[in-house]
C-alpha cells in the first residue's frame, strides 16, 4: 500500500475539517449574520442620567453564543453597542428599543470596568433613572446597588 497517498489524503481531510470550523465560526461575523440569536429587552424609566459626559447610547443585548454583530463588543453573555449619535437619554431608550435592546445597566464591577476598559474618557448614558420616590432603579426596575457602583447625574 503507498502510505504517501493514505498521509496525504489524512492531511487534506484535517484540513478540510479545520476550515470548515473556520467557516462556521466567523461567518456570522464576517457576512453580518442576523439577530436571530439576540433576545430583545424591555425598556423602562424617563429620567436622564450620563456615564460620563456625551449624550451617545450604549446598546447591551443578551446573546446565546459569543458572537456579537459587527461593531458590538461582547462581555458576560451580554453584547455592548457605542452609538456614534448623540442623543437626549429618552431618545437614546427610544433608540435602544427600536434596535431590540436597552440602554446598558452596568451592575456589577466588573461590567463598569469592562465599559471603563472600551469608553476610555468618552462619556455615555446607561439605564439607571430615578423614580417618583428619587429611588435609583435600573430600566428593568431592579434596584441600584450604591455599594458596587458609584453614579454622577446630568442635567440633560
Amino acid at each position: 500500500m503507498n502510505w504517501h497517498m493514505i498521509i496525504s489524503g489524512l492531511i487534506i481531510v484535517v484540513l478540510k475539517m479545520v476550515g470548515m470550523t473556520f467557516f462556521l465560526l466567523y461567518f456570522p461575523q464576517i457576512f453580518g449574520g442576523s439577530n436571530v440569536s439576540f433576545l430583545p429587552t424591555e425598556s423602562y424609566g424617563t429620567v436622564p442620567l450620563t456615564f460620563g459626559s456625551s449624550n451617545v447610547t450604549l446598546l447591551p443585548t443578551q446573546s446565546y453564543g459569543t458572537v456579537c454583530p459587527n461593531r458590538w463588543y461582547f462581555h458576560q453573555g451580554e453584547c455592548f453597542w457605542l452609538s456614534p449619535f448623540e442623543m437626549s437619554w429618552n431618545k437614546s431608550r427610544d433608540f435602544c428599543k427600536t434596535e431590540g435592546s436597552t440602554l446598558a445597566i452596568v451592575n456589577t464591577p466588573e461590567k463598569l470596568k469592562f465599559l471603563q476598559d472600551i469608553i476610555g474618557a468618552e462619556k455615555y448614558f446607561i439605564g439607571l433613572y430615578q423614580d417618583t420616590e428619587k429611588t435609583w432603579r435600573w430600566i428593568n426596575n431592579s434596584p441600584f446597588n450604591a455599594l458596587s457602583i458609584s453614579i454622577r447625574t446630568s442635567t440633560v
